[in-house]
């Protein structure tokens, strides 16, 4: 018997799992992605959403998987290896803006620390709506600079401003860029307000949407290491994927040389919900050579066996993720003894900021309007 919804609508509640996007962004999507698949494609989608898909975590596909052509009409994956490292910069400092936002006065561990709100994946680009408050946490991670004579963040990472958001864009590669939506003048000065209070940005601090060229400190770091830890097709897969966390009180995912990277979460989703969606055989994590393996009851990695190598290393192994759910507080904790308060002083600069009377957005050459509504 047909289904009562129809394939669009089925699509699109499936992939709201994986990115939180609303209908008025989702449903267009999914329409023009099924408006490029034959018929036979589309029996096969409604095979696939009629299919409860667990074998894949067993090393069974019960059906044959899709053609990558209809997984990328799905949910799009980053085309190069520019955006790739974008990317995965972004997913990495992120988990690491996660420490701050426990400390937004009144600190508590029990409040949602959580970065993305709804993350919209296109082809050849990335939009991220942030959490409110998230923007600071995130630059003071993500944007380059030296500290203890060592770059940190991403080399090559540049901002510019737009009207109603921040394009992230590398200024050594013009195929990257990832577009933070809704961020007006008075919320980019406050995270960046936020993120000066902890870091000296030196010679890339921003000053206006003429970027800085590639600095010696950035060519250096480029010549020696990757522009962020982690497999990057990996990292920015997840990345484009990371709403499946959503109900998590927060989230955090670092990486540790070009193979491997962890997820950490607490409370929900289930361990089996998450990998259920990251093996789906439509909007999962791309390629179908996963090996699933349960290192303990509370805790899996998932290789993707045929996933290209470090072209850096390449002797490296296969890319791991590593997926494991952690206790949270058995009750309220406020953070608020005096030591945890200095560490939270980066919020007085970021409020001053915002609460700053008619902050003007300073002028610039006229820009080229990006083609997309963010």
């Amino acid at each position: 018997m047909p289904h009562k919804l129809s394939l669009v609508r089925r699509l699109a509640m499936l992939r709201r799992m994986y990115t939180g996007e609303t209908d008025s962004s989702l449903l267009p999507a999914i329409t023009a992605g099924v408006h490029q698949l034959v018929a036979d494609d589309r029996a096969q989608l409604h095979e696939i959403l009629d299919n409860d898909n667990v074998g894949r975590l067993f090393g069974d596909d019960e059906l044959p998987p899709p053609p990558n052509r209809v997984r990328q009409a799905m949910l799009a994956d980053a085309p190069t290896e520019g955006q790739r490292e974008l990317e995965s910069g972004i997913l990495t400092a992120a988990g690491r803006a996660v420490n701050y936002l426990h400390l937004r006065m009144p600190a508590d561990l029990l409040r949602p620390a959580r970065v993305f709100r709804m993350i919209r994946p296109h082809a050849h680009e990335l939009v991220l709506h942030l959490e409110g408050g998230a923007l600071g946490p995130l630059l003071a991670e993500l944007m380059p600079h030296v500290a203890q004579d060592e770059l940190v963040g991403v080399p090559g990472l540049r901002a510019r401003l737009h009207r109603r958001h921040v394009e992230l864009y590398l200024v050594d590669d013009i195929s990257a860029a990832v577009h933070l939506s809704n961020v007006s003048y008075r919320q980019w000065t406050a995270g960046l307000a936020f993120a000066e209070s902890l870091v000296d940005m030196g010679e890339l601090r921003w000053l206006g949407n003429d970027p800085t060229p590639l600095t010696d400190a950035e060519r250096a770091a480029l010549d020696t290491r990757h522009r962020s830890p982690g497999p990057a097709g990996l990292n920015s897969s997840l990345l484009r994927r990371f709403r499946i966390f959503g109900d998590a009180l927060w989230s955090v995912a670092w990486s540790r040389g070009c193979e491997t990277t962890k997820v950490e979460w607490t409370p929900q989703p289930s361990l089996g919900r998450v990998a259920r969606l990251l093996m789906h055989p439509l909007f999962g994590l791309p390629g179908d050579g996963h090996h699933v393996r349960y290192f303990d009851e509370s805790g899996l990695t998932l290789t993707d066996l045929y996933a290209p190598r470090c072209a850096m290393h390449p002797a490296s192994s296969a890319p791991v993720l590593v997926l494991r759910p952690v206790p949270g507080p058995d009750g309220p904790l406020e953070l608020s003894s005096p030591g945890w308060r200095a560490a939270a002083s980066p919020w007085s600069a970021w409020q001053r900021a915002l609460s700053v009377a008619n902050p003007t957005f300073p002028r610039q050459a006229t820009q080229t309007p990006s083609p997309l509504n963010k």
